[in-house]
């Protein structure tokens, strides 16, 4: 009889993605989450027993228990196991579970790891390659965030928080970019460009280190001593292996072509909004060059991928105004949203911004407030503080909404009510955040549809 793994928080994205490759090689699986979540319940309903609730009697019977960053030593199930003897793992032991025995391509970077994941791995399909899959957001293409391929690859989105990322030993580790985030672990920015030069470090002899030489941190892990790797550098720049030329924004989304180290050059053409996701879109196309997928199939592949959910996601139209979900969280995120949807915005742009736990918000309040000047119009929601730290308690949303010259609004309700008395016909709503404001932006559709209707 097969040991079970009992997850604490199989409702989040990280760890339901880890339950489903668990599954999927037949283990027995079970986990709890706070209420219902959409992707706990997949789960349930591919065999997996979930419960609504922590519970330390959940646990019992388990044989090893995997805990989600959000939740430690208090959390009832990991104490519980912790009493009973059983193995507590967090993220990062059971990607080393799962990737053992397997050529691991691992994307890394503080911004677009999941839309680069999701391309790399639509690339490597494209060349014929069945890889497995773990991804920090939804894939429209597949409806989940996660898939057990039939080869001998994994693609996963090895995020740096924790330093889980350093548990990999990648064939191919790509990096987007490298900035300052997560500021409870990582105080300066030194920090945490130490923690990518350990992640680069761990690629394995013989294998890929692939950055972006347009960005300042990600072009000094090119400039590092790897011996017996291969390193190549993608991007605009002169110096890149894989070279973006002729960007050009449209309405149906961006286009490039890439010149590399094959004949000619291709031509990339996304239905994704953004400078920004061409630049992920030549760093999948790079890693999957180093596994020997054609740099023409990627391309095809990629002028029909549909994107990740929440991620310039459009939820809708109604009365003329466009809403846009977006799971922007840093400033530089926040600009980069911004870029790519101005081209196609014939009216105003109004952004409605949640700031994502409080720390990070201190750490960067005058970048966002300059950030947020991009907009038209701009409201600040109440910061989501996350499992990770307790609620605001300096009004700091307040303050950035003063300083950004935005409006402020207690939650996503508030928010929808403000929007909709403000916005008008050829208006582009965007909902930036990590947290719970997406629903802001789907009442407002509600609230337009009702006023169309009267």
């Amino acid at each position: 009889m097969k040991s079970r793994y009992h997850v604490v928080g199989i409702g989040g994205m990280g760890m339901s993605a880890i339950a489903r490759l668990l599954l999927a090689r037949g283990d027995a699986v079970s986990g709890s989450d706070r209420g219902s979540w959409p992707l706990a319940a997949a789960l349930a309903a591919d065999g997996a027993a979930v419960a609504t609730a922590f519970d330390a009697k959940n646990v019992r019977g388990a044989g090893v228990v995997i805990r989600s960053s959000a939740y430690g030593e208090s959390n009832p199930e990991v104490a519980a196991a912790r009493h009973l003897g059983i193995p507590v793992w967090k993220r990062e032991d059971a990607w080393r579970d799962l990737a053992r025995g397997k050529r691991v391509v691992a994307v890394a970077g503080t911004h677009g790891k999941s839309t680069t994941t999701a391309l790399a791995w639509t690339a490597l399909r494209a060349g014929g390659l069945d890889p497995s899959l773990i991804c920090g957001a939804v894939l429209r293409d597949l409806g989940t965030n996660a898939y057990a391929g039939s080869g001998d690859v994994l693609v996963i989105e090895a995020d740096e928080y924790d330093r889980a990322f350093l548990a990999l030993d990648p064939e191919v580790g790509l990096v987007t970019n490298v900035d300052h985030d997560h500021v409870d672990l990582f105080p300066t920015r030194q920090d945490v460009e130490d923690a990518f030069a350990d992640f680069a470090d761990r690629v394995v002899p013989g294998g890929s280190l692939v950055a972006c030489a347009d960005d300042a941190g990600a072009a000094r892990l090119l400039a590092r001593e790897l011996p017996g790797r291969t390193v190549s550098a993608y991007g605009t720049a002169a110096r890149a292996t894989y070279r973006l030329v002729d960007v050009a924004q449209g309405a149906e989304g961006v286009a490039f072509h890439l010149a590399g180290p094959f004949a000619g050059t291709v031509a990339v053409r996304l239905r994704l909004a953004g400078t920004h996701n061409a630049l992920n879109a030549a760093g999948a196309l790079a890693a999957a060059d180093a596994l020997g997928v054609p740099a023409s199939a990627s391309a095809i592949a990629f002028a029909s991928f549909s994107g990740t959910e929440r991620r310039l996601e459009e939820l809708g139209a109604e009365g003329g105004v466009t809403v846009i979900d977006d799971y922007a969280h840093h400033p530089t995120e926040i600009r980069a949203s911004i870029e790519a949807v101005r081209p196609r915005t014939i009216g105003r742009l109004l952004v409605v911004f949640q700031p994502h736990t409080p720390s990070r918000l201190r750490a960067f309040f005058d970048d966002f407030a300059a950030a947020l000047a991009g907009a038209d119009l701009g409201i600040v929601a109440e910061t989501f503080s996350s499992a990770r730290e307790p609620p605001d308690e300096r009004a700091g949303a307040r303050a950035l909404a003063d300083r950004a010259g935005a409006l402020y609004v207690s939650d996503a309700e508030a928010a929808a009510q403000a929007l909709a008395e403000r916005v008008r016909p050829g208006d582009i709503v965007l909902v930036l955040g990590a947290g719970d404001i997406r629903p802001a932006g789907e009442r407002l559709l509600e609230l337009l549809r009702s006023r169309t209707a009267v």
